[in-house]
């Protein structure tokens, strides 16, 4: 049949037209076309509605109006042809276009075509198809892989491991992505896929590195054959595929993951966390940090590699400084792939040399762009602090911010491992502040506690105004996470705030014990350490309790200070710190804060905590108007405890 007036007011998208031939709806020309598959090879996606009759057709070699759209990269035409998703070609058909002529097999899906065309807008839409094979058993990203489409790998890493099933041209069964993309010369690609299938074997026993060596495709295989040399058997599990917009809408909202560590699983890990660059899960692994894949890459390095620059700034603290099998660092891996954020964050790292005896610029120069784009950055210099003789055995690997009495860098020492340094340059500050520096410098060192930040060392150097403050390495704060959660609209389950208010208790309980108020308990000042425990921190404002009675001025943050200190003769005493507790689990429970002004604080009950039983019992209790009514924390640590 030749062309009908429906196909051509489809192909023109005249809709006026197309209304006035709708009879025409599921005629097909000779080669199996219909008006649908006209439409969307023009990307006229407003008749896509008025022709949802031919919606599932087919033409003679299989293809349908979903994947004209994806070979068009129509993404608007896409979206609105989804329920063809799953169909397959039943023929064999050739493509051609300005790069390559391609002949596809029969199985062909539209992810397929979407992997080897690179149209990545595509593929995320087309996630129901991730693992399906063709007739010969390839996969999507083994379409991306051959043709050189690393952007498209990268998006479909979760068919990592799969392999044909049939001979194809110089293929034998049971060959794998990694050694089409060896084959081919794709180096960038080997990158990215050796970790997921390095050290698989095809029907001939041969791994990746073979086809590094036995190709005959032309190109220089040198840096492929570099990356395979020391082709070990550990693989990373693949990552899991992302849900599409449609499906996280429609999906039921999953029960959030604690703050503690869950069971390790074997599908995670603190290198592949850092692969998909999930924050969340990578932050649950940190007492990973050093290990090395087979390769020797850390998870730092694979995060600079793929331009993770969240992960790069979370992991630099830990892995700063360490070099792979061939001697690459981290900064060297963001340099060899054009990632110049993470690049900036990882200059300490660009003395070191690789085994060949390049630096980072080396790398840097060697690249098409390298010398104008990269170098200058290299260049740039960093502004570190001398340290003092007393902290010699500490060496500075970053900068982790500014606040407002000092800042704050990575460090590292033999007996300490990673560390914060903190250094303050007093000389010109108020003398409330250095009061307050000095109290913390004459406080901490004799503070010892899982729920206290140790402090590993302090020297004060009066001679030059400045003081130094090494603490434990904290990943985060609990302000972070509750941010994060808001953020996510993933509220804390009952036994994570438990768990968050006995942590907290404890700590608290020490300090009491001790004869100390904190005075500024709030999220801000409670850090989380890498295996997830709750730390209390920041204590400039600790003071003796029986001293603090007597103190005439108010110190603390607004919306979580007592009732009491708003008094004309304010008192600080224990109590003071378990009502700001009591307001912590309260904004835990609900994601806001019990009062929003000071009026409130002193005058009105805060709104009641619905559906959190006990939890709201004891929150309740804590915010206390009159603190003695108020739990001991120790009692609130006794509470929480029976809740474990």
């Amino acid at each position: 049949m030749s062309l009908t007036d429906l196909m051509g007011a489809a192909m023109f998208g005249n809709l006026e037209d197309v209304k006035r031939n709708l009879n025409q709806v599921g005629k097909k020309d000779e080669d199996g076309w219909t008006a649908l598959m006209y439409a969307t090879r023009q990307g006229h996606s407003d008749c896509i509605p008025l022709l949802e009759g031919e919606i599932g057709m087919q033409n003679n070699s299989g293809r349908t109006a979903l994947m004209k759209a994806v070979e068009e990269n129509h993404t608007d035409c896409v979206r609105l042809l989804l329920s063809e998703a799953g169909k397959q070609t039943t023929e064999e058909w050739k493509f051609t276009s300005a790069r390559n002529r391609v002949i596809f097999h029969p199985g062909t899906t539209a992810l397929m075509m979407a992997a080897w065309m690179n149209h990545i807008d595509c593929i995320p839409l087309l996630e129901r198809e991730v693992g399906m094979e063709d007739d010969d058993g390839r996969t999507a990203l083994m379409y991306a892989a051959r043709n050189g489409q690393v952007d498209s790998v990268k998006l479909l890493l979760s068919e990592a491991g799969k392999q044909t099933t049939k001979e194809w041209w110089v293929f034998p069964p049971e060959t794998t992505a990694l050694m089409l993309a060896t084959y081919f010369n794709h180096s960038e690609i080997v990158q990215v896929l050796l970790p997921y299938e390095q050290g698989m074997e095809d029907s001939k026993g041969r791994t990746a590195e073979w086809y590094a060596y036995n190709s005959s495709w032309g190109g220089n295989f040198t840096r492929v054959r570099k990356l395979l040399e020391n082709e070990g058997s550990e693989r990373l599990p693949p990552p899991s595929p992302g849900l599409t917009n449609q499906e996280r809408i429609n999906e039921p909202i999953a029960e959030n993951e604690s703050l503690e560590n869950p069971p390790t699983r074997t599908e995670e890990s603190l290198i592949s966390s850092a692969i998909q660059g999930d924050l969340n899960t990578l932050r649950r692994h940190l007492d990973q940090a050093g290990q090395k894949d087979s390769s020797g890459m850390t998870a730092l390095m694979h995060a600079a590699s793929r331009g993770q620059t969240e992960v790069v700034r979370l992991l630099r603290p830990l892995e700063a400084r360490l070099q792979d099998g061939r001697g690459w660092t981290a900064l060297m891996h963001a340099v060899g792939r054009g990632h110049e954020e993470c690049a900036g964050l990882l200059l300490l790292e660009r003395d070191l040399k690789d085994g060949e005896g390049r630096t980072a610029e080396d790398v840097a120069n060697g690249l098409p762009d390298g010398k104008k784009k990269i170098t200058p950055l290299l260049r740039k210099k960093v502004q570190l602090p001398d340290l003092p003789d007393e902290l010699s055995s500490f060496q500075l690997t970053g900068r982790l911010g500014r606040g407002a009495f000092g800042t704050v860098f990575s460090a590292w020492s033999e007996d300490h491992g990673n560390c914060a340094l903190k250094v303050v340059e007093y000389e010109e500050m108020e003398r409330t502040i250095v009061d307050s520096l000095r109290r913390e410098m004459g406080t901490i060192p004799s503070l010892e506690h899982p729920h206290a930040l140790r402090y590993h060392r302090v020297h004060d150097d009066p001679d030059n105004g400045t003081a130094y403050l090494v603490m434990e390495w904290c990943s985060g704060t609990l302000l972070d996470e509750v941010r994060g959660r808001g953020e996510r609209g993933e509220p804390f389950r009952d036994e994570e705030v438990w768990r968050c208010l006995r942590e907290m208790a404890s700590g608290l309980a020490y300090l009491h014990e001790r004869g100390l108020v904190h005075r500024d308990l709030k999220p801000g000042n409670i850090f989380l350490a890498p295996n997830g425990r709750l730390v209390l921190a920041d204590f400039g404002l600790v003071r003796d309790a029986a001293r603090s009675r007597r103190m005439s001025t108010v110190a603390g943050t607004e919306l979580y200070m007592a009732p009491e200190l708003y008094d004309p003769e304010p008192q600080y005493s224990f109590p003071v710190d378990v009502w700001a507790l009591g307001v912590i689990g309260y904004e835990l429970c609900t994601g806001r804060l019990p009062f929003s002004n000071v009026f409130a604080i002193s005058e009105e009950e805060p709104p009641v905590i619905e559906g959190r039983g006990e939890l709201a019992v004891l929150i309740s209790q804590m915010l206390s108007k009159d603190p003695k009514d108020r739990p001991a924390a120790r009692e609130v640590l006794k509470e929480a405890e029976g809740h474990d």
